[in-house]
């Protein structure tokens, strides 16, 4: 089983490797995840956890548990083994699809050595934009795409026997046998639950709810939501709702309610305020190359499916040729207008969408047969942009500074400060620097002018970007504080620089 999964994804972990080794830790997001982890270990606190003493509430814990597992282990955090954490779900995204697919028709599309056009669509889909970038992440969007995939496939599996390729639509309704993938199901939708709130089960509801209206099997919807699928989701909320209560007791429960355990669907109204038609412009973008050739194959299929059923009901009129590619069509459609609907927009957000519209597309090409020559060069384009991120991942430890990462700035500070003997960090305008506690293992104070004046920095180190810094030396010169207690500069990291103040004599 190893080999296979080598042979089939080497190309693409060979692509990333030096990404992963040389990639310093982003301050807004990666740092801060890291952040809420470590302070759980230190505090040992498993469920309610905090960040900076504060109960933090923005993600139920299961991400957070991965990162801890991680610590304890390997004893460090390093960007290859938390990268792992997105990197291997998005592996086994393609791996699923390809799956689920190897027993199914996908229009006739073949490559030259005989293999159908699953082959190409699993090219396309790690290559397509977000995808791609997400697999290296640190961030847990790709594993909860992974549960939102395995979710629905379990579906599938629910509703429909797989017959062979070329066997008719491919499947054949499933009376019987389900009970093992109604609880497999259940499941699915609680890992995603614990990994980003309300996203995956509502993608989920949604998607297998618009197919079996489309499809005309509502009958079907209590069979694939029973008691069993809300025994398994209800029950595991549950239990982890009666552990935080335990463990953070009422306060913390109660501002857990208020702060919202579902918190990203409405934190970003403020902050990412965007018109309601937003990601039907940015599933364009965020999926290039392949997102948009995608997206026009798959209109063009439901609109001529439409123009040739003007005797079914409306929303029949948009069939695909089979059931899966209907499926498909349908959980892009659904998960849109979701979206569509919700006030705070995020890019990220669109993760779910990209393997179901790369693979439906792809299956558009096959029924408007497109040409050898075509998939040849889609596959080279492939192999291109997999080179271009290897060498660009080699270049990477340059502009990590440059970047906003704080990585080599803080190693270096914690070297000059054993050499030099000086207790303590001060940071100076930086963003996010609460988070850097993971490299300086000691939180950093923020400084003011008036600690300047009041000469609080002494034996202390400062870190600070360059021209900031400079922007304060001349307002503490006109404030006639003394350049002896204005700091030297003692190193430099990019656009950063390390400042030493020294020991006041008393």
């Amino acid at each position: 089983m190893i080999k296979k999964f080598w042979n089939q994804f080497y190309p693409f972990i060979l692509a990333l490797i030096p990404v992963l080794l040389l990639r310093d830790f982003t301050p807004n997001n990666e740092l801060k995840y890291i952040a809420v982890a470590l302070e759980a270990l230190k505090e040992h606190h498993w469920v309610a956890l905090t960040l900076q003493g504060e109960p933090y509430t923005e993600f139920p814990p299961l991400y957070f548990w991965l990162l801890m597992a991680s610590k304890v282990i390997f004893r460090h955090w390093y960007m290859i083994q938390l990268g792992l954490f997105s990197l291997i779900p998005a592996l086994m995204i393609v791996r699923i699809m390809h799956r689920w697919v190897w027993r199914y028709e996908m229009g006739g599309l073949r490559l030259a050595d005989g293999s159908q056009s699953r082959d190409l669509a699993q090219w396309m889909l790690f290559t397509s934009g977000m995808m791609f970038f997400m697999s290296f992440y640190v961030r847990m969007d790709m594993l909860n795409t992974l549960w939102v995939v395995l979710a629905l496939y379990n579906f599938w599996k629910i509703l429909y026997e797989p017959l062979g390729a070329n066997e008719e639509s491919g499947v054949k309704p499933r009376e019987r046998g389900t009970v093992r993938y109604q609880f497999r199901f259940g499941a699915m939708l609680l890992l995603a639950f614990m990994t980003k709130g309300l996203w995956g089960p509502a993608i989920v509801f949604l998607s297998t709810t618009l197919y079996l209206l489309v499809s005309g099997r509502s009958g079907s919807w209590i069979r694939v939501w029973g008691w069993r699928t809300w025994l398994i989701l209800c029950g595991g909320v549950g239990l982890w709702l009666g552990a935080l209560w335990l463990e953070g007791g009422w306060s913390y429960f109660e501002h857990f309610s208020d702060a919202r355990v579902y918190q990203p669907l409405l934190y970003s109204v403020v902050h990412h305020r965007r018109p309601w038609f937003y990601y039907w412009g940015s599933v364009w973008w965020d999926s290039l190359p392949w997102g948009p050739v995608c997206l026009v194959m798959l209109v063009c299929s439901m609109l001529n499916r439409w123009r040739k059923n003007p005797d079914k009901p409306f929303l029949r009129r948009f069939a695909l040729a089979t059931p899966l590619q209907n499926f498909f069509a349908m959980t892009v459609i659904s998960t849109l207008v979701m979206l569509s609907c919700i006030p705070g927009k995020m890019d990220v957000r669109l993760l779910p969408v990209f393997p179901f519209l790369v693979y439906v597309g792809v299956m558009q090409m096959g029924q408007w047969q497109w040409p050898l020559k075509w998939q040849w060069r889609i596959l080279w384009v492939c192999r291109f942009i997999l080179i271009g991120i290897f060498l660009t991942g080699c270049l990477v430890t340059r502009y990590n500074a440059e970047l906003g990462c704080y990585g080599h700035l803080c190693w270096r500070a914690n070297r000059i400060g054993r050499e030099l003997g000086t207790k303590g960090f001060y940071t100076y305008k930086l963003q996010s620097m609460s988070n850097m506690d993971v490299y300086l293992h000691e939180d950093p104070k923020a400084a003011d002018v008036d600690d300047f004046v009041q000469h609080r920095l002494s034996n202390t180190l400062l870190l600070a970007n360059a021209e900031q810094y400079e922007d304060l030396k001349v307002r503490l010169t006109h404030l006639q504080v003394p350049k002896a207690d204005q700091g030297v500069i003692v190193g430099r990291k990019g656009p950063y620089v390390i400042v030493k103040f020294e020991k006041q004599e008393e």
